[in-house]
């Protein structure tokens, strides 16, 4: 007998504003409970990760946003189920964050995300976007 673990296809929003990134922490009680994450959820059949994406940063935080970027994929054991988790760089666009999924929320620089505690899957997501915003910053130099 095969016993299978679940694969989860996840998508992340790194949402920047005005050079901060939205971090928001889980439920206490929630699976990877008290720990830090860029908020998103499942992709649903038949929705593209940037669909998925976008619906769920307004189901979970009641605001509208621009993906622009995809960043990185992370595939992590949780032990009981397999999460691919598709990170990518979003912007905010509207609306007042409202935490329907999470209990706290935070704005933070770049280099504040190391003060952090981050779900497991995260922590690729985050090194991708530090090499983005180095990439982005040798450009401007140019």
């Amino acid at each position: 007998m095969v016993i299978t673990k679940p694969y989860v296809v996840v998508v992340a929003g790194v949402i920047e504003k005005q050079g901060y990134y939205l971090i928001a922490q889980r439920f206490d009680d929630a699976s990877q409970g008290g720990l830090w994450e860029f908020p998103g959820g499942k992709v649903e059949l038949g929705e593209t990760p940037i669909q998925a994406l976008e619906r769920e940063l307004s189901e979970e935080l009641s605001i509208t946003t621009t993906t622009e970027i995809w960043l990185a994929d992370s595939v992590f054991d949780y032990g009981d189920k397999v999460v691919e988790l598709k990170g990518y760089l979003s912007h905010w666009q509207q609306g007042n964050i409202t935490l329907n999924s999470h209990q706290k929320m935070t704005w933070v620089s770049l280099l504040q995300l190391a003060d952090y505690q981050f779900c497991a899957a995260d922590y690729p997501i985050i090194a991708a976007l530090q090499q983005y915003v180095a990439s982005e910053d040798t450009d401007i130099a140019k």
